[in-house]
């Protein structure tokens, strides 16, 4: 039998706006239940929350007797491991070909031999028809493959509950029809728990054993199928028929005020020709049919709808209704604060570097992604940071030359030139150029992922994504820092050297005589480790706006804005630090 479902009181909300408040509902174990609403209404943030992809504000979410909403991460994704989720677009990566897409949870949680894993990723794109679209890419497949390919992947693992979010969207009415069809079969060969949001009213009718619907913030309806869909609730009603004329309108806000909820006093029922199956309601608009449900391939027998039967037969299945004067009484919740909203986001960043260190030293390590994005970043960074290093060298040179000259000091010139580009310029024009190149791409990439929902798609297979994309970016940054440090460090003084010999007339032994006597190894010491703890800085802040992107292309864009921002304006501070501090500590020296 499949997993066990139950939610309490679960209340969740987008700053001021209120999406649901106090939605309590357990999903039968092996049935099939569908969830309703109208656009908007919140149904894919219930979906995420019971994922632990989003945490509600009250309420509890027990997924198998563990409260996803406070448990830690390291739970949930064990738990998620039994979630097998599809997302309305699939939720494909993007640089995986369909085969290696399907075969993700397989190589990540199992010791399949590769050809076993051949085997049951071949039987899973079977079963949704994309036998031979396995080596295309999801860019190169349209909205309805890419749909089937993602169920084909959610399938891959056996999972005890099924999560479907809008499985017809992108779809024909066959397709639609054989993905139901799909479904059932599933839900009769493994008995899991399935939930599917769906808009489409003939799947709804056909496919669950429960429905719930969700309307203006409270789930307003929720129970057996047949029930369901023979009730007299007005929003129901006018939803499962399409009527334009009820309390649903375009704006369901401003509607609903105008709009006056009225039931039947007392409405009578009565079946035509002691059918079960047809039920006319007294004074109603129209006859309601309960619809035929599908039944498995083949004859066979689906153990949900079998205990779904003997609960309706014994009245243990009931029909819960919402009371709406109870909820009109919901007070939204107070925006933060913009000072409280900064502190959260502080928080944030620094509890995602915690979690970066952490997860370095777990295994399995991305060796292959580490490799890949230490290549991108040097590759990016390199020639741009070599470029900068030379005006900087020379304007280095070129001002404590002219300074040393009025002093009378013009023997030290070498050796202030090597500690300014070594210690001081070389740390931070090589960061720059990372955050603004490498930094800038990698915090586009992480967007990008975020708003197709590869990241959640990530989380639902119990993959981290902060072990598996996060960390390799991270080192990657600091490793590309390190290395690029030195090439600059040795650019700039050469830079500095030419400026002040050629330009400024100074002696070459007098400018080579000061470096070599007062700098030391220790110096060029000092500008690795400011490297290498800017280039954590720069991969940390990336990483984090990208996870915290703004859905569409413009939020994409804005993160990247801030991304090389907030680096710029960390790297200067973190450097007064330790400036400050390295002087405190060592004042015969220079930072």
């Amino acid at each position: 039998m499949g997993g066990t479902v139950e939610v309490s009181g679960l209340t969740k909300s987008f700053g001021s706006q209120n999406i649901w408040s106090d939605v309590t509902l357990t999903l039968p174990p092996g049935e099939i239940t569908a969830l309703l609403g109208p656009s908007g209404t919140g149904k894919s943030v219930f979906l995420k929350s019971l994922m632990g992809l989003i945490q509600p504000e009250h309420g509890t979410c027990h997924i198998d007797g563990v409260d996803m909403c406070k448990a830690k991460e390291s739970q949930r994704l064990d738990l998620r491991k039994n979630f097998g989720v599809l997302f309305q677009d699939g939720a494909l990566f993007g640089s995986m070909n369909i085969y290696d897409n399907v075969a993700f949870p397989l190589r990540s949680h199992t010791k399949l031999s590769e050809k076993e894993i051949r085997q049951v990723v071949l039987e899973k794109l079977e079963m949704v028809g994309l036998v031979g679209q396995e080596h295309k890419l999801p860019g190169e497949m349209s909205g309805g493959m890419r749909k089937r390919a993602g169920l084909a992947r959610s399938l891959v693992t056996d999972p005890s509950i099924i999560l479907c979010d809008e499985p017809d969207s992108g779809l024909d009415p066959v397709r639609t029809a054989n993905l139901a069809q799909l479904l059932l079969d599933v839900n009769t060969q493994t008995d899991a728990t399935m939930l599917v949001v769906t808009h489409n009213i003939e799947l709804a009718r056909t496919l669950p054993d429960n429905l719930g619907m969700l309307y203006r913030r409270e789930l307003v309806m929720f129970g057996p199928r047949e029930e369901f869909l023979l009730t007299d609730h007005p929003v129901v009603s006018q939803f499962m028929s399409g009527d334009p004329d009820g309390p649903i309108g375009m704006s369901e806000e401003v509607d609903h005020s105008t709009t006056e909820i009225v039931y039947e006093e007392e409405p009578t029922y009565g079946y035509q020709n002691g059918s079960t199956a047809t039920m006319v309601r007294a004074g109603a608009r129209a006859i309601e049919v309960l619809p035929r449900q599908l039944v498995p391939t083949n004859g066979a027998v689906r153990s949900g709808a079998v205990r779904h039967g003997g609960r309706v037969a014994s009245g243990n299945a009931t029909l819960y209704v919402a009371d709406d004067e109870e909820h009109d009484q919901v007070a939204p919740p107070r925006r933060p604060s913009a000072l409280t909203r900064a502190l959260n986001q502080v928080g944030s960043l620094f509890a995602l570097g915690l979690d970066t260190i952490r997860s370095t030293f777990r295994r399995p390590f991305a060796a292959r992604e580490l490799l890949d994005q230490f290549w991108f970043v040097v590759s990016v960074s390199w020639v741009p940071a070599m470029l900068v290093a030379i005006p900087f060298g020379a304007v280095i040179a070129l001002q404590l030359g002219t300074l040393t000259v009025q002093v009378g000091a013009q023997s030290f010139t070498g050796a202030a030139s090597v500690l300014a580009v070594v210690q001081q310029a070389a740390p931070i024009v090589t960061t720059l150029v990372i955050a603004g190149a490498g930094g800038a791409a990698i915090c586009a990439d992480l967007g990008a992922r975020t708003i197709r929902d590869e990241i959640d798609a990530m989380k639902v297979t119990g993959v981290s994504p902060i072990q598996r994309l996060v960390v390799p970016r991270v080192l990657a940054c600091m490793g590309a820092a390190v290395l690029l440090n030195g090439l600059v460090s040795v650019v700039g003084v050469l830079g500095g050297y030419f400026f002040n010999v050629v330009v400024q007339g100074g002696t070459p032994g007098a400018y080579l005589a000061s470096f070599t006597a007062l700098a030391q190894i220790t110096d060029l010491y000092v500008g690795e480790i400011k490297a290498l703890i800017f280039g954590f800085i720069a991969g940390v802040v990336a990483a984090y706006r990208g996870l915290n992107t703004r859905p569409g292309p413009k939020g994409v864009g804005d993160s990247v804005n801030q991304s090389v921002v907030i680096t710029f304006l960390l790297l200067f501070f973190v450097n007064f630090v330790i400036t400050t501090l390295y002087l405190q500590l060592f004042p015969g020296k220079g930072a």
